[in-house]
């Protein structure tokens, strides 16, 4: 059994090549766990406008932190990737715009998702929301009946949206 010590700096060192991709302060969680013989480990990432989680379960614990840490870095080259590309592109030039445009404007839905909106509280939901790989959740408050929204900023914290 390997101490706790050099655990957490092999992990330290494995995260740490993570801040490459962001140019501000990164906020990253570790989840280290062990069922039996299966070791889990977790990254959830925030901060600086990102926000990347990935999971990985295998038979030893450094496997596992290998796994997950690559995971992580795909995730975040390739969202550093679409902010390269975002910022390279050119708009294209303005063109006249007429008093009739809005009324040419073409509104589409592109996909409709139907969501449970159980009850349950601000807690249970925070918590919900930040296991889940989404960027909102909409829940149904339980102590007001009313539909809410958690949201994550671009800064990594969380937003609740209340009617």
């Amino acid at each position: 059994m390997e101490t706790s010590n050099t655990l957490k700096e092999y992990v330290e060192q494995k995260m740490k090549k993570l801040q490459k991709y962001s140019d501000g302060p990164i906020k990253v969680n570790v989840v280290l766990s062990v069922e039996k013989f299966r070791h889990a480990a977790e990254v959830v990432i925030s901060g600086d406008g990102i926000r990347a989680t990935a999971k990985e379960v295998q038979d030893d614990i450094r496997p596992a932190i290998d796994l997950v840490s690559d995971k992580i870095e795909k995730q975040l080259k390739k969202y550093r990737e679409k902010l390269l590309n975002k910022r390279n592109t050119t708009p294209e030039p303005a063109q006249e715009t007429a008093t009739s445009e809005l009324d040419e404007i073409d509104v589409r839905v592109i996909r409709t998702e139907k969501m449970d909106s159980k009850p349950m509280s601000l807690e249970e939901a925070v918590e919900q929301f930040t296991l889940s790989s989404k960027n909102f959740m909409v829940f149904r408050n339980a102590e007001t009946d009313d539909i809410n929204v958690l949201y994550w900023h671009k800064d990594g914290e969380l937003g609740l949206i209340e009617p």
